[in-house]
């Protein structure tokens, strides 16, 4: 949750998706590594109040703009939840262990890529996955790592359907990352702590990635060109169109 405050100050977003999560952090034991401040702010979202509205969203949720348009029809910004259902919120509120009521939401833009935002999805949220949208997330374009690429004591198994174009980890130690799962399987990857920021542009035919660190973008193309638009360095990536899944 840290920075969550800063951006909703920023960017004032109307409406907030949120789980019946029971989750708690006890700052007075172990959990000084959070920001409080972010944490309580994030508990005030939950609340009854005029700015932003806390929309309770599960799997196969549909209203406008995310996966309708503004007429209420068919399209929206392609955005479709695949996880959590209420059951699986039921099990993580009992069982303690709050990774598999994570969101896990796909992205299909108007070129038809799929960017697949994994959360911090465990084991039993992909038994889930599979067995209900197995079609949707086959062969994905981009994907999120879950848990930001940390390993986390999980099956992998869910790559070989998965099976990204590009996979994106988010910062974590070198030591914590869970590369081998991914190298293991030829998955092309890049994390922040290689990359810094990272910008996808999915508005062509082939997806382009930008990344800020030049001497990251060197190793790929040695005669890297720098985009003052995408204030990045063109990666020139792996990125190839997957076979189109059913809708």
């Amino acid at each position: 949750m840290d920075g969550l405050e800063i951006f909703f100050e920023t960017l004032k977003p109307t409406n907030f998706w949120d789980t019946d999560s029971s989750s708690e952090k006890d700052f007075g034991s172990g959990s000084g590594r959070y920001d409080e401040s972010d944490w309580d702010f994030y508990r005030s979202l939950r609340e009854p109040q005029t700015n932003t509205k806390r929309l309770t969203l599960y799997a196969g949720s549909a209203g406008q703009f995310y996966n309708r348009s503004e007429k209420n029809e068919p399209g929206g910004d392609g955005l479709s939840i695949l996880a959590p259902t209420p059951a699986l919120v039921r099990r993580a509120n009992e069982s303690g262990d709050y990774n598999d009521c994570s969101y896990v939401v796909l992205y299909r833009t108007s070129k038809g890529h799929r960017i697949l935002f994994a959360g911090d999805s465990h084991d039993v949220t992909w038994d889930y996955i599979l067995g209900n949208h197995e079609a949707r997330v086959r062969n994905v374009d981009v994907l999120i790592a879950p848990h930001h690429g940390r390993a986390s004591d999980r099956s992998y198994d869910f790559l070989n359907v998965v099976n990204p174009a590009l996979t994106l980890f988010g910062n974590a130690d070198s030591t914590h990352l869970s590369h081998a799962a991914y190298s293991n399987r030829g998955l092309p990857k890049i994390t922040n702590n290689q990359a810094g920021s990272i910008l996808i542009d999915a508005d062509d035919d082939l997806i382009q990635v930008y990344v800020a660190c030049q001497a990251f973008a060197r190793k790929s193309n040695p005669q890297v060109s720098e985009s003052l638009y995408y204030s990045g360095y063109y990666y020139w990536g792996p990125v190839q169109r997957r076979k189109t899944a059913t809708p």
